[in-house]
């Protein structure tokens, strides 16, 4: 997904900022360099997955927090797509959290 880096370099060009790129600094440049799969071929270059694979433990650590996090870097049409799902994946996480579970700080 697309997202608006901040600030916005001077040659700012949207279509190539992805949300990944928010997690993992200059993970932008190296998916531009080298590509990403195509439908005609759709298999993930392997020196790309270690970033991709360690960019799903950094949003899925912090859970919830971290999709609201993502919600705000998201452009247009993919903010308005994915915040339905990003507040499914919060409400169904707060209701599996029993309340034996809360850490009180």
């Amino acid at each position: 997904m697309r997202r608006v880096p901040r600030p916005l370099p001077r040659e700012h060009e949207p279509w190539r900022y992805r949300l990944l790129g928010a997690i993992i600094p200059d993970l932008d440049d190296v998916v531009e360099r080298w590509g990403l799969p195509t439908p005609a071929s759709p298999i993930l270059p392997l020196h790309l997955r270690p970033a991709l694979l360690a960019g799903v433990a950094i949003v899925e650590r912090p859970g919830p927090e971290m999709l609201q996090m993502l919600r705000g870097q998201m452009t247009g049409q993919n903010q308005v797509r994915s915040s339905s799902t990003i507040d499914e994946i919060i409400t169904r996480t707060c209701r599996s959290v029993a309340p034996s579970q809360l850490q009180l700080i």
